[in-house]
C-alpha cells in the first residue's frame, strides 16, 4: 500500500517560481548591473533603473539583491574578483619579474573600460569622507589583500609586505586620479615607471616568476 502524500510543513519556505526561472541568470545580471554602475555612477543610483536597463523587473532586482546597497557591495565585490582573474590570465602572467607583472598590471588598467572603477571608488571616497559610519575600510583593504598576495607569491619579505601593499595601491590610485583629470598619459605612465624603479632598488626587481 503506497504511502498517502506528505503536506509540506507550515515552516517549510514557498518557492518562488520567478525567483528560480532567473536563478542561473544571477552572475549575468551582477555582471551587467556593474557595467550599468560603472557607466552611470553612483550618486543618483537606484534600483528601478538599474532593473529597467538589464530588461528585468523592479522586483526580481531586488529578489537578487535586496537592497541597493546589497547591490553596491556585490558590485565591488564583482570589480576587484574580476581583476584578479585578469591577473591570473595568460595576457598578465606571461612575464619574469613582479616589475613586469606591475607593468602589464598598470597597462590593464589603464584601459578606459577598465578606468571606470577609479570612477566609482572616488565617488564612494567622497561619500565616505562626509560619512563617519560609512563602512568604506573595505575599499582599501579588499585591494590589500590582493597585492600583498601577489607580493607574497614572489617571495617579497613578509615583514615588509604590507606597507609595500599599501605603496603599491596609493600610487597606482594616486596616477589613475591624475591621469583621468589631465589626460596626460605620458607624463603620469612616466611617474609610474618611478615608482617601479623605486620598488626594483627596494628588491622588487630580483623577485622572479614562481615556478
Amino acid at each position: 500500500m503506497s504511502e498517502p502524500a506528505r503536506l509540506p510543513a507550515a515552516s517549510e519556505k514557498k518557492v518562488d517560481g520567478r525567483t528560480l526561472r532567473f536563478r542561473h541568470r544571477r552572475p549575468e545580471l551582477l555582471a551587467a548591473a556593474t557595467d550599468y554602475v560603472l557607466d552611470h555612477g553612483i550618486q543618483d543610483l537606484s534600483l528601478r533603473p538599474v532593473a529597467q536597463a538589464l530588461g528585468i523587473s523592479h522586483a526580481t532586482l531586488i529578489r537578487h539583491f535586496e537592497t541597493k546597497d546589497a547591490l553596491l557591495n556585490e558590485v565591488l565585490e564583482h570589480i576587484r574578483t574580476d581583476f584578479e582573474k585578469q591577473l591570473l590570465s595568460e595576457e598578465i602572467r606571461r612575464v619574469d619579474s613582479a616589475a613586469d607583472l606591475l607593468r602589464a598590471a598598470w597597462q590593464h588598467l589603464c584601459r578606459p573600460r577598465e578606468q571606470r572603477q577609479f570612477l566609482i571608488l572616488f565617488e564612494l571616497v567622497a561619500i565616505a569622507a562626509r560619512s563617519p559610519n560609512h563602512p568604506a575600510s573595505r575599499l582599501v583593504t579588499d585591494w590589500l589583500t590582493v597585492i600583498e598576495r601577489e607580493l607574497i607569491r614572489y617571495h617579497w619579505p613578509a615583514e615588509t609586505t604590507s606597507r609595500t601593499a599599501t605603496f603599491v595601491l596609493a600610487q597606482i590610485r594616486g596616477l589613475q586620479l591624475d591621469l583621468i583629470t589631465t589626460g596626460d598619459r605620458e607624463r603620469v605612465d612616466a611617474a609610474f615607471e618611478a615608482t617601479v624603479a623605486f620598488l626594483t632598488d627596494s628588491g622588487i626587481g630580483d623577485q622572479r616568476q614562481p615556478s
